[in-house]
């Protein structure tokens, strides 16, 4: 493949700052740069212009590059090096950029999508990165919860993205409240929050998929069309966290086990089990050690599954099956 690269009369250094230029079209400057300078002998400038190459070894210099973008976009990067290095025709353009999450093939319908984060450059970002994309529409941008539920009941779409800390709330109210009114709505919670606790509430809320906001913008634009076509928008990683949460949650009940809390958690048991003995928010965070916010998700959970309406009714609820022992009688 890459002795293909050197055909004809193209000189190496082309080709090499060929390759940088489309990396950096894709994903960025500092980032492409950044990878072809980890190559052996290869000086590159800060705008991707290769000045210095091994010459001793012109078809290693090609495979070396090409090895670090790989990183991104696996085999495909090779693909790719080879477009760079050689006009060809559009639409195997398109077909390739698709097989590395940037550019969809030709005919495929276009997604439309709402942006909800408390943080406008965060958002702007976003728009930049999903503007260029022709199957992909940013159609409305939300920062809190209320603003987030009027934008996806008049906008209706495809997909939002959702931050998990909103200032009047959290994703997971805003999740709710949308599912309620919209339950086609596909949600994916983009965030920084990379706990469990974070990642199981989003997902028992109704959320598709689950993202770090460190995630690659290969990576992103690869769920987002995945969830389009109506897969979960996880990585491998997050997807076995899950599973492992599923085999604990999902185990063969044994003679001591209340048929009644087989919904709950075994976290969601403990907060039920706290509420009953009154402690307050605060005073379960500080049992559990977990945060406060943690604890009001474990609650909203555990109402939300018990179909409870507060705090009093869980208390009533745990007495009735005995997550609790009863209240000793004054003789």
């Amino acid at each position: 493949m890459h002795e293909k690269l050197l055909s004809g009369e193209v000189q190496i250094d082309t080709v090499l700052t060929a390759i940088v230029e489309r990396f950096i079209d894709l994903i960025g400057v500092q980032a492409a740069v950044g990878a072809a300078r980890k190559v052996a002998r290869l000086k590159v400038t800060d705008d991707g212009t290769v000045i210095e190459w091994d010459r001793a070894d012109p078809i290693g210099n090609v495979t070396r590059l090409v090895e670090q973008y790989q990183a991104a976009f696996g085999d495909t990067a090779i693909q790719l090096a080879y477009q760079a290095a050689q006009p060809i025709v559009k639409d195997q353009t398109a077909l390739l950029l698709a097989e590395a999450g940037f550019e969809p093939p030709t005919g495929t319908f276009v997604v439309r999508l709402l942006l909800v984060d408390d943080h406008v450059l965060f958002r702007e970002g976003l728009i930049s990165l999903i503007g260029p994309q022709p199957d992909l529409q940013v159609i409305g941008q939300a920062g809190s919860v209320q603003e987030a539920i009027g934008a996806a009941r008049t906008l209706r779409p495809d997909i939002i993205l959702m931050d998990f800390t909103l200032p009047d709330g959290t994703g997971l109210d805003a999740t709710l409240a949308i599912l309620a009114e919209e339950p086609d709505a596909k949600i994916i919670f983009l965030t920084v929050h990379e706990d469990d606790e974070t990642l199981f509430a989003a997902i028992r809320a109704g959320a598709v998929g689950f993202l770090f906001k460190n995630t690659r913008a290969a990576e992103l634009l690869k769920r987002l069309r995945a969830v389009a076509r109506g897969e979960a928008g996880i990585s491998p990683a997050i997807a076995l966290r899950i599973l492992d949460e599923f085999s604990k949650t999902t185990a063969p009940a044994t003679p001591g086990d209340h048929p009644e809390t087989s919904g709950l958690t075994a976290r969601e048991i403990e907060i039920v089990r706290e509420i009953a003995q009154g402690a307050s928010n605060r005073d379960i965070a500080s049992r559990l050690i977990i945060s406060e916010n943690t604890v009001k998700n474990h609650v909203r959970n555990v109402l939300a599954k018990l179909h409870l309406r507060n705090r009093r009714e869980v208390m009533e609820y745990a007495q009735r099956h005995r997550l609790i022992p009863p209240p000793s009688r004054i003789r």
